[in-house]
């Protein structure tokens, strides 16, 4: 069994006494799958420390360069967490940490943005071989929080992101993986993201996972099957303007 943690809020950041409880409990854990925006508590919370280093461990790590921003106004500046992941990244095995620059906000800065965060990595000794994005999803209760906060993004064209998306390869010159986009996975350096993917557990820790399909997740996804142990209840405090998973407008 995978636990996810969690799509839908960043338990590292806000909750990781929870994390730590709820995998100590677990009777049948193969490995987890973290999802944050803040890196910091892996290294200083002693408990969530443990658990990393006990069980094969994921990191889905999101950095956008929009911390501080509108789109992001209580997110820490990737600078704050340097150290964190240069620490994480000589725990962890090569490959177990995956960056997220998910949504695409292609506003002025996109690339500049891109190209700094990139360099972050590099910088941290992060070799990466991939990244996952996905253009924003204008849910309803989305478009009026943006509305709301005075801001707006470009309505693009399937030419335009795919525009975007060559750019971006351009910069970095590795993967680009796709959350849910299939109408872009014609371009030759894009593959379909599994963003719980049992094959890379195989992979990085030498597991024997046969991990289905995760069917309840939507229909372009390619996760793996996963237990996602966080609840909407749990608010997440980073209150980004994009984010589907947060009720208020």
């Amino acid at each position: 069994m995978i636990y996810s943690a969690s799509r839908r809020t960043d338990l590292p950041a806000f909750y990781p006494d929870y994390i730590v409880d709820k995998i100590q409990r677990s009777r049948k854990l193969d490995g987890v799958v973290y999802w944050t925006k803040d890196l910091r508590n892996f290294t200083k919370h002693f408990g969530l420390e443990a658990v990393l280093r006990n069980f094969p461990s994921v990191l889905q790590y999101t950095v956008t360069g929009l911390a501080g921003s509108v789109w992001e106004p209580d997110v820490p500046h990737y600078s704050l967490q340097g150290r964190s992941l240069e620490s994480l990244n000589k725990v962890l095995p090569k490959g177990a940490i995956r960056w997220r620059f998910d949504p695409i906000i292609a506003d002025k800065t996109l690339y500049n943005r891109f190209r700094d965060v990139l360099n972050y990595f590099v910088d941290s000794g992060v070799e990466l071989d991939g990244v996952t994005v996905s253009f924003i999803d204008m849910y309803k209760k989305v478009n009026e929080r943006i509305s709301r906060a005075g801001v707006s993004i470009p309505t693009l064209s399937l030419q335009q992101k795919k525009e975007i998306l060559c750019e971006l390869h351009a910069i970095s010159g590795i993967e680009i993986r796709l959350c849910c986009e299939a109408d872009l996975l014609d371009l030759s350096f894009t593959t379909q993201s599994h963003c719980i993917e049992g094959a890379l557990f195989d992979k990085l820790y030498g597991l024997k996972l046969d991990l289905r399909r995760d069917t309840g997740q939507r229909v372009e996804c390619g996760c793996s099957l996963s237990t996602d142990i966080g609840s909407y209840d749990k608010k997440c405090l980073h209150n980004c303007l994009y984010c589907y998973a947060s009720s208020g407008i």
